[in-house]
Order: structure tokens, then C-alpha cells, then sequence
């Protein structure tokens, strides 16, 4: 069945609607620009409200339903603490000079855990000296999602852009956790 995505009648109606007042303003082409200008910023703003919209209601799903295996999902610091400890136990330099970090997690509670959206803006962040930022690599080198077996510790590797030199920690989901010297 072909259907139409609320974001295409959005953009559609939108750029329609100026030429529908065009007679009108033909001799003033300023009127024409603003009224473009205003509905194409209207249907972008539209777009980027639904696609946040999907992306929020995703990971609220993937939350509130447990796991088929039973395991909790954790998508912020708020979920982790108490259930998760998290220790930066190494870090290298790379192949292509790149970062390696090697995350170690334990479960304390009697239940698996799936941190999940890993590779979202932000959400892992390897912080040098200077306060700069690199980002997990794109792709399939760093997954998106780590499952922690309950009451055990899982370690994770994960790859980030480099070079960077003298990381001072990792942040995850906005909290550090320090190269160990």
C-alpha cells in the first residue's frame, strides 16, 4: 500500500501555499520570498519535531519493554546508577591512530542489563587534556548496545576518532570516569 508520510503533506502544503497568493504579490517579490522562507522553515521545523518525536518514542519503547531475554534497558546515567558500575580499565593507541578504550560494566542487580543508543551524539565521549571531544567511531567497529549478564561484569572495547593524545577519561551518558595512571 503507498502512503504518504505526514512530513510530505507537511512540506507539500507548505510550499504550496505561497503560490496560491501569488496574483496577489506579484509585483511585491519580497511578500513571495518571506512567505517561502516561512514555509519552508515551518516544514523543516515539522520534520525535525517528528524525527525527534520517532527517535524519543523508540527509545521510551525500548525502555518501558523488558527485553525478550528478560533484560532491563538502560538508556541514561539516572538508570545506570545503582544497578551498573562502570571502570575505565585501559586505553591505546589504535591502528590509524585512533583511541581504544576498554570499558569494563558490572551488573549488581539479579538481572541482565542492555545499555542501549551507545552511539548517540554524546553519549560516549573520550575527553583529552585540553577538554576536547572525540566521538565512538561510525559504524560497525563500536556497538550501539552492551547486554551485562546478572550479577557479572562484561568488558567492552570501544574505537574512537583519533588521534588523540593524552585522553584524560571517558564520558559516558555525561559523567567521567578517569584513566587510571
Amino acid at each position: 500500500m503507498n502512503r504518504i508520510s505526514p512530513l510530505a503533506i507537511t512540506l507539500a502544503f507548505a510550499l504550496a501555499a505561497p503560490a496560491a497568493f501569488a496574483d496577489e504579490a506579484a509585483s511585491d517579490s519580497s511578500t513571495i520570498k518571506d512567505s517561502a522562507k516561512a514555509a519552508v522553515s515551518t516544514a523543516i521545523t515539522a520534520g525535525k519535531n517528528l524525527l525527534g518525536g520517532v527517535s524519543d518514542g523508540v527509545t521510551e519503547g525500548r525502555v518501558e519493554a523488558q527485553g525478550a531475554d528478560g533484560s532491563i534497558v538502560v538508556s541514561s546515567l539516572e538508570q545506570l546508577d545503582g544497578q551498573v558500575s562502570v571502570q575505565l580499565l585501559k586505553v591505546e593507541t589504535a591502528d590509524g591512530g585512533n583511541l581504544n578504550a576498554l570499558l569494563g560494566f558490572k551488573n549488581t542487580t539479579d538481572k541482565p542489563l542492555r545499555l542501549i543508543n551507545l552511539r548517540m551524539t554524546g553519549a560516549l565521549l573520550a575527553i583529552d587534556q585540553e577538554g576536547y571531544s572525540s566521538a565512538p567511531l561510525p559504524g560497525l567497529v563500536n556497538p550501539d548496545d552492551v547486554t551485562i549478564p546478572a550479577l557479572t561484569g562484561v568488558r567492552q572495547k570501544f574505537v574512537f576518532e583519533g588521534p588523540v593524545e593524552g585522553v584524560q577519561s571517558i564520558r559516558l551518558w555525561g559523567r567521567d570516569f578517569e584513566v587510571k595512571k
